[in-house]
């Protein structure tokens, strides 16, 4: 059941959108503008919809905080969005075991003869992965409490949806292999050290196709998250010091999903504002990986002679003087 497991495990992790971040409070609420908070939240929709990663990682947060991420992914300390989704450290190993050689054909082979049929397996499976799933995001994991109540609702129904899919459907499987397959070797990611290589921007720019690619896989299994972020809605707009609170709702398989999203407003613009708070962390965390510049060398004098040695010179001179 391992390819089961495997192929659940990369569904979940891929599937979840993170726009969280919630503010305690009920201030009063105010109407939205075309750039406001909740305008911000539907642009960041629209990215994600359009499969643009490295767009959405510059529209959700101010250029400092995106040079502070760019900087931490290349000194290890971040993988920041992909951090965002619930099992990230599923999507390299995913990519990796996708890109492989002969991966097609052997990936194949592995479904037909443990999965192909199985669709009572199969709904084991998702009904035990979900369990699982919803179990470590609870407990474990570096969560906001937010986040934790997002995915609380979100994995539930993903699970249910799998449990429904066509999994056990073989023409459909090869034909998902085969579009993956392909979408990931395009990416040239299949280690995390290619990552780090390419630079934050130009990572994701290179994992959009790849997203593009398994979203439209997953709509042929019947979960369309791209309808799910066009069906997108924002509601009561809340408003406190520098921070808005925005209600959102957004449909996922069928099933209602309600989230908050704080935001911040810096220099006029509107940002998630968990994503600030990160950034603000891993700025002090760049600083003390950071050793200071070391203390420019004195430079190389010639010491003036002892003053023994310039009593002598002076009697010379007088003595010459008066000779």
């Amino acid at each position: 059941m391992l390819l089961a497991q495997r192929i659940l495990a990369a569904v979940l992790a891929c599937a979840l959108l993170a726009l969280v971040a919630c503010t305690p409070g009920q201030p009063p609420a105010v109407a939205d503008t075309p750039d406001g908070p909740a305008a911000t939240v539907r642009q960041l929709a629209d990215l994600l919809r359009q499969h643009d990663l490295s767009g959405f990682a510059r529209a959700a947060v101010p250029p400092q905080d995106y040079r502070t991420f760019a900087d931490a992914w290349q000194q290890d300390l971040s993988r920041w969005p992909l951090s965002e989704l619930p099992l990230p450290e599923k999507i390299v190993p995913m990519l990796g075991a996708l890109s492989a050689n002969d991966a097609e054909r052997q990936l194949g082979q592995d479904y037909d003869r443990q999965l192909a049929g199985q669709a009572a397996d199969l709904r084991n499976a998702a009904q035990t992965l979900g369990l699982f799933v919803g179990q470590y995001v609870k407990t474990q994991g570096d969560f906001s409490p937010s986040q934790r109540a997002h995915f609380g609702q979100v994995i539930p129904v993903l699970a249910t949806w799998a449990q429904g899919a066509p999994l056990a459907d073989a023409p459909r499987a090869h034909t998902a292999l085969r579009t993956l397959v392909a979408a990931a070797r395009a990416t040239r990611i299949d280690s995390d050290a290619d990552l780090k290589a390419a630079g934050m921007e130009a990572a994701l720019a290179q994992l959009d196709p790849f997203l593009a690619a398994f979203t439209g896989v997953l709509s042929d299994y019947g979960l369309d998250l791209d309808d799910s972020l066009a069906k997108l809605q924002t509601g009561t707009v809340t408003t406190k010091d520098n921070l808005a609170m925005v209600a959102v709702t957004y449909p996922l398989a069928s099933k209602p999903i309600q989230l908050t999203v704080t935001l911040r407003q810096q220099a006029g613009h509107w940002y998630v504002a968990d994503y600030m708070d990160q950034a603000a962390e891993l700025r002090e965390a760049l600083q003390k990986a950071t050793p200071p510049a070391p203390e420019p060398e004195p430079p190389v004098t010639t010491p003036p002679p002892s003053d023994g040695k310039v009593a002598q010179r002076v009697g010379t001179a007088v003595r010459g003087h008066w000779a």
